[in-house]
């Protein structure tokens, strides 16, 4: 089984050039309620944090082919406090702030827990992953080669508005020998700039570049202070979580 995905949380602020940062360090900055909406191959996911405890998360994920997305509802925030109408996928996990990996993973279409292989595991192992920054003169640039040209930067959508001029940092990795199709191949991933005013352990954009092709994922919308009509199937505290039934109470 393969994790529908992409949670993409991003990194701590630039210390030295050199320096190698993880993407689960941020996790740790997230708050309650934050979220994106993020398209690949034609399909939204929504992706936000549903609580947030000493030590670990909890994040849903709710997918939806563009087709199916229903014209008559305004926002993404109104579609899932509707109860995510047409969805085809919708899960929701906790992760180990400290170690990066999945502890738990229900499927509430299947009402059942679901077991995750480490080489199931593309969140684990894309939060696990060193970035370091991408220099300058290795960037994308947009414009003509009379002078005008200029770094590109990923567009910033904040509850369906665009704000503009924000500048986003650029990192690169790459990922592990892992015998999969992603094997090997280079990450980069955009970030607003530290002091831009909106968090900046989203990563607004993210590619990665295989021996064929590439695959690319955006964020089209983000926001705060979201609330699921459905919860998570675990008694939650402080500490830790605890199985509540093995069987989710929400249809």
């Amino acid at each position: 089984m393969k994790l529908n995905l992409f949670i993409l949380f991003a990194l701590v602020p630039i210390f030295c050039f050199s320096e190698s940062l993880y993407l689960r360090d941020n996790l740790k900055r997230t708050e309650k309620g934050d979220y994106l909406v993020a398209v690949r191959n034609k399909n939204y996911t929504v992706i936000f944090i549903e609580e947030k405890l000493n030590g670990s998360l909890v994040i849903q994920e709710i997918t939806i082919p563009k087709q199916l997305f229903p014209q008559n509802i305004p926002t993404w925030r109104a579609w899932v406090e509707a109860g995510a109408p047409n969805h085809t996928a919708w899960v929701a996990y906790t992760v180990d702030l400290s170690t990066g990996y999945i502890q738990h993973y229900y499927s509430y279409p299947h009402q059942s827990w679901m077991n995750i292989s480490e080489s199931d595991s593309i969140l684990s192992k894309l939060i696990n992953l060193p970035f370091t920054p991408i220099a300058p003169h290795k960037r994308r640039y947009i414009g003509n080669s009379d002078g005008t040209r200029r770094l590109w930067h990923p567009r910033m959508i904040v509850e369906g508005q665009q704000v503009p001029g924000i500048r986003f940092d650029a990192w690169e990795g790459r990922w592990p020998q892992d015998q999969s199709q992603l094997s090997g191949n280079q990450v980069q991933i955009y970030l607003p700039e530290k002091g831009a005013g909106y968090p900046d352990y989203f990563p607004y954009w993210l590619q990665m570049k295989a021996a064929v092709g590439k695959a690319q994922l955006r964020i089209v919308d983000s926001g705060h202070q979201l609330r699921s009509p459905r919860h998570f199937p675990m008694k939650l505290s402080t500490n830790s979580l605890t199985t509540e039934s093995k069987q989710s109470k929400n249809p």
